[in-house]
């Protein structure tokens, strides 16, 4: 699956680009960075459940705030 990073401010990202990821246990996903395309060193968990079915996902245990957006192919 593909994410799109919406907010970073860590700077191991860049906010508007795509990046591959992968479900795994409990719905969380794992997600490359700007330097490490396969990122299994970040899990992001869901926040938000949209309407049109996409999912809002936060990498957590780090200070700053850094969102992805589920992609979602029509």
């Amino acid at each position: 699956m593909k994410v799109k990073c919406i907010k970073d401010t860590e700077g191991y990202w860049t906010e508007g680009e795509m990046y591959q990821a992968r479900i795994v246990t409990g719905g969380y996903v794992q997600v490359g960075d700007d330097e490490d395309l396969d990122g299994e060193n970040w899990s992001a968990q869901p926040i938000e459940y949209r309407e049109d079915d996409s999912v809002v996902y936060q990498i957590g245990g780090i200070e700053g705030e850094v969102l992805f957006e589920e992609v979602i192919n029509d």
